[in-house]
């Protein structure tokens, strides 16, 4: 199994800022995940608006038991930002949920990106869990919130991690050694990264080395994708 590998990029955004994202993917097995569907779909119930209302969430996610039956083989991949390159703006707002969503949208569009060109490229054989809410209907309004069971896009139809039942602060922990910090309104201050993460689950070893091997030659390299630039890690 190969290593894990740790890059920095330069992500950079519509208006031309470029910020450093660590990123970092390593092959592992669907045992190596954490997973209670019972327990994590049952915060989503109570703490998220969501549930039970988008298409991408529970309870119409599939559990994580039964994506890993058929796709053992995975690489799960972060992405984390540092506080310390909040614009000024953001550093002199009194509200958290603008330190936060600063540092969310810019690694939930590099992640998401990052999924959907690999989904593209290898489903059915991989099988891609995101990050957050499922961003399918593009500007539309999802299905399932105007009172329809029926997905309008199928194929690009995304479930979270969580939405599965991933205990995503312990696999990271486990895997990447990272803790995850969290935002509230009393610690915005205080918290020095944010960290999301993904995962690419994959029907045979052989269909992880191809992916893994486009992650380091072909996405991130690839002078079609725009906003981002590779630069070689500090020491």
């Amino acid at each position: 199994m190969k290593q894990q590998s740790i890059t920095i990029y330069l992500y950079k955004t519509h208006s031309g800022n470029e910020y450093p994202v660590e990123f970092g993917f390593k092959d592992i097995n669907a045992e190596d995940i954490s997973h209670d569907h019972e327990y994590i779909t049952g915060l989503c119930r109570q703490g998220c608006k969501n549930y039970n209302h988008s298409g991408g969430c529970p309870p119409f996610a599939p559990t994580f038991e039964s994506i890993a039956k058929e796709y053992n083989s995975a690489i799960l991949v972060f992405a984390r930002l540092h506080s310390k390159y909040k614009t000024r703006r953001v550093k002199d707002s009194n509200n958290y949920y603008i330190h936060y969503r600063f540092q969310d949208i810019i690694l939930s569009n590099f992640l998401n990106k990052m999924g959907q060109k690999i989904r593209k490229l290898f489903a059915p054989r991989v099988y891609f869990l995101g990050n957050g809410y499922c961003t399918g209907c593009g500007n539309r309004k999802c299905a399932f919130k105007e009172g329809m069971r029926k997905c309008r896009f199928p194929r690009k139809r995304t479930f979270s991690l969580e939405a599965t039942g991933v205990n995503v602060e312990k696999t990271l922990k486990n895997v990447f050694g990272i803790k995850l910090e969290w935002y509230n309104r009393n610690n915005f201050r205080q918290v020095s990264y944010l960290t999301k993460a993904i995962g690419f689950f994959c029907c045979s070893p052989v269909i992880r080395d191809k992916v893994h091997t486009y992650l380091n030659q072909g996405f991130l390299h690839n002078p079609r994708i725009p906003m981002i630039t590779a630069f070689s890690p500090p020491l």
